[in-house]
């Protein structure tokens, strides 16, 4: 790794990097172990499949880096989006029921996308603020940290419970 004047986004991205890792380490291991028919089964009531989790991971990492890139270049604007955003349930309709090789392929795009997204920011750009429209005004490393960090750990900890 390259030492540059923007510690703080290395750190973001390398707690992102640590929870990917930790994610491709529970599809080789836990997840590729069980029969591969559990991938699409509901673990409980109103519960998400492991494919649908990954098929939500697989949609959230370039729709948040992109609102990312948009709130760092446009500071101020309004960002976000709710649970029932169309584009987000419309891509885990039709990717829940991928193959694994299809989810992990396009998992990978959407974290090379962030990484690149948060490779171009500076320190000063998680200062910058918008208006999330249910939580309010938020700065960057907020954003970042809510919506990447904690939400892929969180649905880590999800497919783990799946099995």
């Amino acid at each position: 790794m390259t030492t540059t004047n923007n510690p703080k986004v290395e750190e973001i991205q390398r707690r992102v990097r640590i929870s990917y890792n930790e994610l491709n380490q529970f599809l080789d291991g836990p997840a590729a172990q069980i029969d591969p028919a559990r991938v699409y089964q509901s673990p409980g009531a109103e519960e998400w499949t492991l494919m649908e989790n990954l098929a939500h991971i697989a949609e959230f990492l370039p729709y948040w880096s992109d609102q990312i890139a948009s709130l760092a270049a446009h500071p101020g604007q309004s960002f976000g989006r709710d649970q029932k955003h169309e584009g987000r349930l419309r891509a885990i309709a039709e990717h829940a029921s991928d193959s694994m090789a299809q989810a992990r392929a396009t998992l990978s795009e959407g974290y090379e996308h962030l990484d690149q997204v948060l490779g171009q920011l500076h320190d000063s750009d998680l200062e910058v603020t918008g208006q999330h429209s249910k939580l309010g005004e938020h700065d960057v490393a907020w954003f970042i940290d809510e919506f990447i960090v904690r939400h892929l750990a969180n649905h880590i900890l999800q497919m783990k419970s799946c099995l």
